[in-house]
């Protein structure tokens, strides 16, 4: 008898008890589960809205409270209604879900007490303090009410969810033994079919494996002696055959191999060599890559820092020299303005009629005008010049030309120049309003550091809070920017025993996360062409990290504005000592 025939009677056989048993057992099965699925999904969903109605019942009862106590705010009002009708529409799911159930008929009813409290005080507009803590107790005591049969309700739907899971649990340990059992019972008859029709083949192909093996092994002398009366006495002839067949082709076999194994050793060794050669290369252009990058940077941060300071303090120079000697001659001035303001008030008083042409030019002139215009404008002046003073001070001590060396510095003096070199984009223009900055200083001692590089860190980030505020503005509507005016807030304050916060937030747009984790990286930049290099973050990232051996870091979120927060030690002799 052929393998055929007795693989498919014999499957035959076994396929049609497997399926009568397995579809059995199943149909049942799943049909009980999908009932109790079914049941366990709507306990499931009833236990969730009535915990939803607790939820939404403090928030009606805290809108109304915010309404009375927060000057009648129509936004608590619109809060509470969207609440009211959350509450209603899971009363009404409760009532699907649990039709059995009478706490959602006591819960509707109750709640309507407060529903009508709720619209007496909408369309009451006028009510004393003793009257609004009496609807605030009311209030608390009607949400105490509903609260009660909520708890109730909440209970009983949790106990039928209990009694559910635990009927699914019962139902689930019925189901394993009827599948254990029916699991057995195929396992029976599989055995018997092992036994009766696949052992004997099995036994056949063993021999075949082991004849397999010995030809493996180099054996080629080695035969098959099956006799079965099936295809597997035809393959053992076949397969003798076969092994007469490898037994003359071996030897001429075995000699190309160790050829080709000869000719693939040369080939390896020189792929070895060139794979090797290949990484030391690509490793070297890396390195010099990265030093290539590093010194380009540098350059150009020395460059940059350069010639800002160079211009700075030439343009302080240029303006320190005529304004100096415009100051000095001011005090002067108005000492002979007042002396002959003095000189024509005498002459006043001892020749009262001058003549006619005299007459005539005083009142020409406007003379008791001028004598007390003639001081306020010398005032001015000098004012003016003193304020021209101070910024060219300001220029000076910003670009600290000399001052290559790391010192005790005032920390918000070098804010307050960097602010100082920046309020002409500060003030309100045609194009944007005006940027207010919020200052927060802390008691800070002296704190070393290079003072002309930690000024350019505040001026790169103050500069670009600038930017994204303006480019915010021009998205932002005139209603926007009035309730919420542009701001850059400077906060200074000392962290831990040897350091040194300065926070600089503004409430501009933000940025997304993959921005911001890009923010310190050499070149990357979202401002458009020609408007920015992507090097200074990068510049302001090395001198606090490598030259001032502190931290830099921002935090945004998108609609949340920017902050960076810079921590650097107060004593860098006491950092070292502390690495």
């Amino acid at each position: 008898m052929k393998l055929l025939h007795k693989f498919l009677g014999s499957s035959a056989i076994v396929v049609g008890l497997v399926a009568l048993l397995m579809g059995g057992s199943t149909f049942v099965i799943r049909g009980a589960e999908i009932a109790q699925e079914v049941s366990r999904e709507k306990t499931s969903q009833a236990l969730q809205k009535a915990l939803a109605l607790q939820l939404t019942l403090e928030k009606q009862t805290s809108a109304l409270k915010n309404f009375l106590l927060l000057n009648r705010n129509t936004s608590d009002m619109t809060e509470y209604h969207q609440a009211m009708s959350n509450f209603l529409l899971l009363v009404d799911e409760l009532d699907r879900l649990m039709p059995e159930a009478t706490e959602p008929a006591v819960v509707r009813q109750r709640h309507q007490f407060l529903v009508n409290l709720a619209n007496e005080l909408e369309n009451n507009t006028k009510s004393t303090q003793a009257q609004s803590q009496q609807d605030v107790k009311a209030i608390n005591s009607f949400g105490d009410d509903i609260a009660l049969y909520l708890d109730l309700l909440v209970g009983n739907a949790q106990k039928q969810y209990n009694q559910t899971q635990q009927a699914t649990e019962q139902f689930k340990q019925t189901a394993q033994i009827v599948t254990y059992s029916a699991i057995a019972l195929i396992l029976l008859i599989f055995v018997g079919q092992f036994l009766l029709i696949l052992l004997p083949v099995i036994r056949s192909i063993q021999k075949l494996q082991l004849g397999a093996a010995k030809i493996g092994s180099g054996n080629l002398d080695y035969r098959l002696e099956i006799k079965t009366g099936d295809e597997i006495e035809q393959l053992s002839h076949e397969f003798n055959q076969m092994s007469a067949k490898l037994n003359e082709f071996y030897r001429c076999l075995e000699e190309k191999v160790i050829k080709r194994t000869n000719e693939l050793s040369i080939v390896n060794e020189s792929l070895k060599s060139e794979i090797s050669d290949r990484k030391q290369t690509e490793s070297k252009l890396q390195q010099a890559l990265e030093e290539l990058q590093e010194t380009q940077i540098q350059l150009i941060q020395t460059e940059k820092m350069s010639s800002l300071g160079q211009l700075v303090a030439g343009v302080a120079h240029e303006i320190n020299n005529p304004i100096n000697f415009i100051f000095g001659n001011i005090n002067h001035l108005n000492e002979y303005t007042q002396n002959l303001l003095e000189l024509v008030c005498l002459y006043n008083q001892n020749f009262p009629k001058p003549g006619e042409k005299v007459e005539l030019k005083i009142e020409e002139i406007d003379l008791e005008f001028l004598s007390e215009d003639l001081p306020k404008i010398l005032t001015s002046m000098k004012m003016g010049a003193n304020r021209i003073r101070e910024i060219v001070l300001s220029l000076r001590n910003f670009s600290r030309l000399d001052e290559a060396e790391m010192k005790p510095v005032d920390i918000h003096e070098g804010i307050d120049n960097t602010l100082l070199i920046l309020q002409n984009r500060l003030k309100a223009k045609p194009e944007h309003p005006e940027v207010k900055i919020v200052k927060e200083y802390g008691d800070l001692p002296l704190v070393e550091c290079y003072p002309g590089q930690l000024n350019q860190v505040f001026m790169n980030i103050i500069n670009n809070a600038i930017d994204a505020l303006e480019d915010y503005d021009k998205q932002r509507s005139t209603e926007q920017m009035r309730d919420r005016p542009s701001t850059i807030a400077i906060t200074t304050n000392i962290s831990g025993a040897n350091s040194v916060t300065i926070k600089i937030a503004d409430n501009g747009p933000g940025m997304p996360e993959k921005v911001r984790q890009k923010l310190f990286d050499p070149f990357f930049t979202t401002k458009a062409v020609g408007k920015g290099t992507g090097l200074g973050l990068s510049i302001s990232y090395q001198i606090i990290t490598e030259k001032h051996r502190g931290t830099i870091r921002c935090i945004s979120e998108p609609g949340q504005g920017a902050e960076f927060w810079i921590e650097i030690p107060l004593r860098q002799q006491a950092n070292l000592i502390g690495l």
